[in-house]
């Protein structure tokens, strides 16, 4: 049986081998692995932690089941985030290129977890508020999740 939860699970694993090799280099030159979690970001140990950033958020939206012999639709978003210091403002680059590379590999290798299929329409947004010097963007997809099957009994 398939459900949303591991389709969720599957694109997390999904997005940490696609950045596994990509990069963020912060203000002080230090380049930076993006961290990648399951709907939520972790709690704050203090006021000022950023110690999640760069991040990506694998996060369900909302499933449509679409009859009984129809496979369910399950809308997912990933939310890209990251900190960027320099007074150019430009960081929405860095975000692009994090939505570029999960698009290429959504598109050319329409898998994931060799049961999940990818659908149009694939949507792209980034913020529209100046909130320097955090960056986010997203991308929202849909993924096919097969039906389960309807238990037959005695009556039917």
């Amino acid at each position: 049986m398939q459900t949303d939860v591991w389709l969720q699970q599957a694109l997390v694993e999904e997005v940490k081998d696609e950045l596994k090799g990509y990069t963020s280099v912060n203000n002080a030159g230090e380049y930076l692995h993006f961290n990648v979690y399951p709907q939520n970001l972790p709690a704050k140990k203090s006021k000022n932690d950023n110690d999640h950033f760069p991040y990506v958020l694998v996060c369900l939206d909302e499933e449509q089941i679409n009859g009984e012999t129809s496979d369910n639709l399950c809308s997912v978003y990933f939310l890209v985030g990251l900190i960027d210091k320099n007074p150019n403002n430009q960081g929405h680059f860095d975000v692009a290129n994090v939505m570029n590379r999960l698009e290429r590999r959504f598109l050319s290798r329409r898998m994931a977890g060799s049961r999940y299929r990818i659908t149009f329409p694939l949507t792209k947004k980034f913020q529209e508020e100046d909130t320097w010097p955090k960056f986010l963007g997203g991308m929202s997809t849909i993924w096919t999740v097969e039906a389960p099957e309807i238990e037959e009994t005695e009556y039917d």
